[in-house]
């Protein structure tokens, strides 16, 4: 790993447990982030968006995501975790959906994010993203505490889905 982002990496772990979206801006901003070398990183597939490690300890985790034309995310919270979203590379679509009083949600705001832009990642955010552009996506995500459980909505009725991350047996060992 890059001294660099090893440097980044150890700043992050320095925060306090319950990071603030504030605190965090001011760290990424302060290691200007946008610049991080996660070159190996950055992966593709055709499968769909490609979540790829880069750090993950009981306190936080930072992870490439990595979208081609048309991929996205499902429609999805972050469970217990807040954090940010560094627009590394390409243009991100971002959906966010507010939950109704029956359970359902419904779509609030779609807004774009570009390159060197940051998106807050907080408790109550219910988003999709996705990359409806020609060029890939890449994205720099920051995870206090790390992103373990996910919900994962519909627009049709109120089921959920649970995603689990398939680290968290080695995250509780830390």
């Amino acid at each position: 790993m890059d001294t660099t982002l090893k440097a980044f990496i150890n700043r992050l772990e320095t925060l306090p447990d319950k990071t603030s979206s504030d605190v965090l801006k001011k760290c990424v901003s302060e290691m200007d982030v946008r610049k991080l070398p996660v070159e190996e990183y950055v992966i593709f597939s055709d499968q769909g968006y490609k979540r790829n490690i880069v750090h993950v300890s009981t306190k936080c985790e930072v992870t490439v995501l990595c979208f081609m034309e048309g991929q996205a995310t499902p429609i999805h919270d972050h469970g217990g975790s807040t954090g940010i979203t560094i627009i590394r590379d390409g243009t991100m679509t971002e959906e966010l959906f507010n939950k109704q009083p029956t359970g359902m949600i419904a779509p609030k705001l779609k807004r774009t994010f570009r390159k060197n832009e940051l998106s807050p990642i907080n408790l109550t955010t219910i988003h999709r993203v996705s990359n409806a552009h020609t060029e890939g996506l890449i994205t720099i995500n920051i995870y206090f505490p790390p992103l373990t459980l996910m919900n994962i909505y519909n627009l049709k009725d109120t089921n959920l889905e649970k995603w689990t991350a398939d680290y968290v047996n080695t995250v509780e060992n830390l």
